[in-house]
């Protein structure tokens, strides 16, 4: 009878705690307070109930299992018969409680100390735990330790914040700044870009650095990694205009751009500073644009800016709301502007409507091909289309790669563009687009008849030889138009001549981050591979880049930041 006894107590305490456990009678009862402190998983709020015992927070096993599941700590929680013990297996998927509702929690109760005798994947264990009511409570410290996940409590906020551990091919990085989130892939689409903040450089040695425009301290934020990914150095670079636009490292300098708002429409006010440092980002000398020079009262406004140089030429490519004009508007446009950095001067034409001329212009991409350089724009009306310019910045040829439908100056397009870049034979551009045949109606607010926001991933490809529409091949690298997912805004990065990589986030109907996915493709965007997957990898802002024989990103979230790795070539 003592036998049956005891195997029932395992049974009990595995479906309503989640653990087998020995209770002494001599242990004298503590007063179980109900937790307070919030708590989040991943940043976002966590329903996860639980006691206050001396000072330490207890809480379910499988609560904290179901939390974690679909993550890469996840744990499966299940009776071992043989063993007679509750067993935690890492990495498992969680599968559920079978048969019984949770616990309810209440504010004021009373908790017995316990020995809990649980198995870690075959290992026994014993973990201490309070037995409040039939189900077993254990410290959330003691869990993380097990099951291997991120734990932080932040006591001015009183808040425990959790995350789980990084996937394998991922690195922990320290910051000497608290990192942003606030500029990561996300399953929403706005309708235009913002200047790029995040950016990552990487040199022979495995050497690596983050340079981030932390508009927090107002100050280009710049943090050298050993190849083994340790800390070096930390350094501040002060803006020298309030407004970050972005920042490019050339040949021999570096380059970020800076502006502020000239809203009183000051002909001679200073609207946009390039700065030039050294490769150890000692300030050399800048070049300034005037409101009167590009009709400028605000830089960047509702798009991007990049940049790219070849020789002496360096071409920043961004956006302006301009000066008002007759009707009383102040339209927004694109803003090209061509700098000879052997005297860092001007040297085009920046009024109101440049030979390149996009309006509305929502992103922008710049690259060189031989002494032209070739620009990639966001149109909402003059065109509504994705568009090409290649040129020197008196002359461009003009080509749309794909017209948006739609009423012009929309501002909803149902297109967002991730990647540009120039092969040996093409240039391909990536991008993600709604089924157009499924929108009723384009406004400045909404796309009129689509429930859900779902966009396929997409290549334009143009031959170099033949720039005109009817050249345009258009690929489709992932359907998720009427799936049970979304797929980001995609990146494209070029690995040799004649390979790409084009990488995509993927995530549930309800905005949770999947798996990230990628696939090389050839010059002229033909995919030479299936698409494949990344569990638990996260796509931060800034491009990836090249680093030997390895694709390499950085990641800011709640748990810290991140270095993700991909093997370029296969």
């Amino acid at each position: 009878m003592k036998k049956i006894m005891l195997g029932l107590l395992g049974v009990v305490l595995l479906t309503g705690a989640g653990a087998s456990v020995s209770v002494s009678a001599a242990n004298a009862k503590v007063l179980a307070s109900r937790a307070w402190s919030q708590v989040t998983m991943e940043g976002t709020y966590a329903d996860l109930k639980g006691y206050t015992i001396a000072n330490s927070t207890y809480y379910r096993l499988r609560d904290v299992a179901e939390l974690f599941s679909g993550t890469s700590s996840q744990f499966q929680v299940r009776w071992n018969e043989e063993q007679r013990k509750v067993e935690i297996l890492n990495g498992q998927a969680y599968a559920g409680e079978p048969g019984q509702a949770k616990p309810s929690v209440k504010y004021e109760n009373y908790a017995q100390k316990t020995n809990a005798d649980i198995l870690i994947d075959g290992r026994p264990v014993l973990v201490d735990a309070y037995q409040i009511e039939g189900s077993t409570y254990f410290r959330l410290r003691d869990l993380a330790r097990l099951t291997d996940f991120n734990l932080r409590y932040d006591s001015i906020e009183d808040r425990i914040e959790l995350s789980a551990r990084l996937p394998e091919g991922a690195y922990s990085l320290q910051s000497a700044y608290p990192v942003s989130t606030q500029y990561q892939s996300s399953s929403e689409f706005s309708r235009w870009k913002e200047p790029t903040h995040a950016y990552l450089l990487a040199d022979s040695e495995g050497t690596t650095r983050s340079v981030f425009g932390n508009d927090s301290r107002s100050a280009l934020t710049v943090e050298t990694y050993s190849a083994d990914h340790k800390l070096q150095k930390s350094e501040a670079i002060p803006y020298e205009l309030p407004i970050f636009g972005g920042f490019f490292s050339g040949s021999n300098y570096h380059y970020a751009v800076y502006g502020q708002i000239n809203t009183e429409e000051n002909d001679a006010k200073e609207v946009i500073r390039i700065v030039r440092y050294d490769k150890s980002f000692k300030r050399i000398d800048s070049v300034s644009v005037t409101g009167g020079q590009s009709y400028t009262v605000s830089p960047f406004q509702s798009g991007s800016l990049r940049m790219a140089e070849q020789g002496d030429t360096l071409v920043v490519h961004t956006a302006r709301k301009r000066y008002t004009t007759d009707d009383g508007l102040n339209h927004q446009s694109q803003l090209t502007i061509i700098i000879n950095t052997s005297t860092m001067t001007v040297s085009n034409d920046l009024g109101r409507f440049q030979k390149n001329h996009v309006s509305h212009s929502f992103d922008q991409y710049v690259t060189f091909d031989g002494n032209e350089h070739v620009l990639v724009d966001h149109g909402d009306a003059y065109p509504r289309s994705i568009v090409l310019h290649k040129g020197n910045g008196t002359s461009y040829q003009e080509v749309d790669l794909f017209d948006i439908p739609g009423s012009t100056g929309a501002n909803v397009t149902g297109v967002s563009i991730g990647g540009f870049e120039a092969t040996t034979s093409d240039y391909l551009v990536a991008w993600n687009s709604v089924d157009h045949s499924k929108v009723r109606g384009y406004t400045s607010f909404e796309l009129v008849g689509m429930e859900l926001d779902q966009r396929d991933i997409k290549l334009s490809a143009l031959p170099k030889t033949t720039l005109n529409e009817s050249a345009v091949r258009e690929v489709t690298l992932a359907t998720y138009s009427g799936t049970d997912r979304i797929g980001s805004v995609p990146k494209l990065i070029e690995l040799s001549g004649n390979r790409l990589m084009v990488l995509w986030q993927e995530y549930d109907l309800n905005g949770k981050i999947g798996d990230l996915k990628y696939v090389r493709i050839d010059e002229q965007g033909t995919p030479v591979e299936p698409v494949r997957s990344m569990p638990y990898y996260r796509l931060g802002e800034g491009q990836p880049v090249l680093n030997g024989e390895q694709v390499i990103w950085y990641a800011d979230s709640v748990s810290g930041r991140a270095l993700y790795t991909l093997p370029a070539f296969e």
